[in-house]
């Protein structure tokens, strides 16, 4: 009797054991991640306080056809205050993300005014 329980005391301590461990693994793991995450925060905000300083790098040429295709399909007033690329000139596009703005932008329908 009394070795049955010694090994059922030694199982629960093992057992114990190796729950803390694992949760202690799990914490570390947590708090890798918010660090990471932090730092990848503080590049984006230097990255886009950067941007904002930057001089504009699209000619007026552009400009004036992207605002006459707005007029065109609006067809009323209107004020473009922001254009951006939505993807950087050396980031790989892949299928899936082409397909989603695809589906996207055939969403998008504006009727005809009559």
């Amino acid at each position: 009797m009394e070795t049955s329980f010694r090994f059922g005391l030694e199982f629960a301590a093992i057992g114990i054991v190796i729950v803390f461990a694992a949760l202690t693994l799990i914490s570390v793991v947590i708090s890798l991640v918010r660090r990471a995450d932090s730092g990848w925060q503080k590049k984006e905000t230097v990255q886009l306080e950067e941007a904002l300083t930057r001089e504009q790098n699209i000619d007026t040429t552009t400009l004036v056809l992207i605002c006459a295709a707005a007029a065109t399909m609006i067809q009323g007033r209107f004020y473009i205050r922001q254009v951006r690329r939505l993807l950087p000139r050396d980031a790989q596009r892949g299928p899936w993300s082409a397909q989603g703005r695809a589906i996207l932008h055939g969403s998008h329908v504006v009727p005809k005014k009559r």
